[in-house]
Order: structure tokens, then sequence, then C-alpha cells
């Protein structure tokens, strides 16, 4: 089994994370690798997905990820190791979205681009206190083009290397979000022209 061989058997070709070459436990590094290769073996199915395997350190509070998908790389135009900042950047507005169990009781916050420096960690931690969690976010790229990515995933921790690995999928939800947008300015439009006529209204 894979997770019989040795680690440094178990670095995949064209590795551009931190944990399998760094300073780490082995229970941590055996995780990861075993994550990475079976993530390999999917993004080769080419499914309509976003997949990743991202990674922060508890004190540095810096992402960057261990496993992006093909999809990934051509969505951001750029190499893997380069993509979390990429992303990072392109962030305009972040939506995160909680609902109980019953899924009736659901709450919105959104965060613009000033909001979210630094905040991106904090929101992947209250996942696990939640329940059910979601994040929405709003890229925009050269040439003013936005796109709106869906973002669902899993935290595990281990607190001997202080360090939190996530494992999350992404899908583009761009039209459905452009969608919701027409929806809510044409509401504001019409509370906008009724209160102005129940002005007039009231004038005369």
């Amino acid at each position: 089994m894979a997770n019989d061989m040795p680690i440094d058997e178990l670095i995949p070709d064209n590795y551009y994370g931190k944990i399998l070459t760094g300073n780490y436990s082995e229970k941590l590094k055996k995780k990861a690798a075993d994550t990475i290769r079976r993530l390999h073996m999917l993004d080769e199915l080419d499914i309509p997905v976003i997949i990743y395997l991202a990674a922060w350190n508890k004190e540095e509070k810096t992402i960057w990820y261990e496993f992006v998908s093909k999809r990934f790389t051509k969505l951001m135009g750029c190499k893997p190791p380069e993509i979390s900042g990429a992303f990072r950047n392109s962030i305009i507005e972040s939506r995160e979205y909680s609902c109980k169990d019953d899924y009736i009781d659901i709450e919105k916050k959104v965060f613009d681009k000033q909001e979210l420096s630094g905040s991106r960690i904090k929101l992947r931690l209250e996942t696990r206190k939640k329940g059910n969690t979601e994040a929405v976010y709003k890229l925009l790229f050269e040439k003013g083009r936005a796109v709106w990515l869906k973002d669902q995933a899993s935290i595990e921790s281990f607190q001997q290397d202080r360090i939190y690995l996530s494992l999350g999928c992404m899908t583009i939800i761009s039209k459905e979000m452009e969608a919701a947008e027409e929806k809510e300015r044409v509401a504001e439009r019409l509370e906008s022209l009724l209160n102005e006529t129940g002005r007039r209204l009231f004038r005369k």
C-alpha cells in the first residue's frame, strides 16, 4: 500500500507544496501524500469541478496549495506555485452562507476586498463550528472578466505540526450569481419606483 512506502517515494513529480519536503511529522506527510495521490487520479477524470488541497501554519496564517487541479491552473492562468497569491489578489468580493441543520434559517455575510484582507483563514476555521457552511467568491481578471466560484471544503488539524489541511472543491456559478444580481437590481428599482409613486400621491 502507498502508506507503507518511504516518504521520499511518496513525493509526486513536479511537487510544489511544502509539507512533503518540510520538517513535519510522518503522520501529516503520509496524509498529504495519500490525498495528493488520490486527487491526481481524480483530476485525470476531468470532472467539471475545481479540486484542491490547501494548507496553512497556525502562526504564519499564510495559505499555500499542496495540490491544485488542471482546471484551477487554467482558470488562474499561472503556474501552481503562483496560484495562492493570484487567487487572493483576484478576489473582489466574498459571500459566506451558513445555516443550521434544518436548512431554514440561512445567514449571508458579504465581505469586500478590503474586509477580506487577512480574514480567509478565520472564515475557514469557522466552518468547523457552524456545521454546514459554504463561501462564494467573485474574482476579477484582466479585461474586466468576472467569475463567481462556490467553495466547499473540509478542514483537518494536525496539532503536532500546527498545520491545517483544507480539502475542497469549487464550482463556477457565474450564470447563477449574475441572474441573482439582476433579480436584486430589478427588485431595488421596483421598490424605488413604488416609493417615488407613494411620495407623489402623498403630495397630492
